[in-house]
């Protein structure tokens, strides 16, 4: 009796599982919606790196583990897994968004919160106007300006998060991000774990944590830097 060969998954399945895997291991639950969003994500990524330099490699399973669950670290970290626990009113800030990590995954999982993508750089602009319009994204903006000219406007006053990723110096940012944060809000800077910390710790009116993680597939080490107003 010939057996049937059974099939293989489709390059579009093992996406989904792997970005399922990757997403649960970090304490998050992905939807089957936001497993498609993500997937959007990822051709976009692929269409435009043809382009524009956006990221160092669009390979799927390369992006899931350092980008978008590295993006997502900073739900877990701050004790926000289920979607309830995110205020639907919450503002959340990208400074130097680029190909739109971290805000965008961040985004995709708290799709009630609103979303403002900080990238002066006018074809990465382009792109990130492409991808929150293909994602579905409400209450998302991108704004082409430096942080500085964002932080004179009163309506950019409130954020409850700030996000920075692979941009910038701290020391840079700090003063400007912090101006623009609602009280309680919370600036999270994504870094190495080599980086020190000393300077966190000399800022008057915020309490700092420090939260480690692992990346879920190259078991790759960072850190984020988390300074809470009081």
């Amino acid at each position: 009796m010939t057996r049937t060969p059974t099939p293989k998954p489709s390059p579009s399945t093992r996406f989904e599982a792997q970005l399922t895997d990757g997403i649960r291991r970090i304490g998050l639950e992905p939807t089957p919606v936001q497993c498609r969003q993500f997937a959007t994500y990822i051709d976009l990524l692929q269409q435009w790196g043809a382009k524009i330099n956006l990221t160092a490699t669009t390979d799927p399973m390369t992006v899931i583990d350092r980008h978008f669950c590295d993006s997502l670290a900073l739900w877990p970290a701050l004790g926000l897994i289920a979607p309830s626990a995110i205020p639907s009113r919450g503002r959340l800030l990208d400074i130097g968004s680029g190909a739109g990590f971290p805000g965008v995954p961040l985004k995709i999982m708290a799709p009630q919160i609103a979303l403002t993508l900080l990238e002066p750089r006018q074809k990465r602009a382009a792109f990130l106007q492409v991808l929150i319009a293909a994602l579905g994204c409400t209450k998302s903006q991108v704004v082409t300006s430096q942080l500085a000219e964002l932080s004179g406007a009163p309506a950019a006053i409130g954020y409850n998060w700030i996000v920075a990723r692979g941009v910038g110096q701290f020391d840079d940012l700090i003063k400007d991000a912090t101006d623009l944060l609602a009280p309680g809000g919370c600036f999270a800077f994504y870094l190495s774990e080599r980086q020190p910390k000393v300077v966190f710790q000399q800022i008057s009116g915020f309490t700092v944590a420090d939260y480690q993680y692992s990346l879920p597939f190259s078991s790759t080490k960072h850190r984020l830097l988390l300074l809470r107003r009081q």
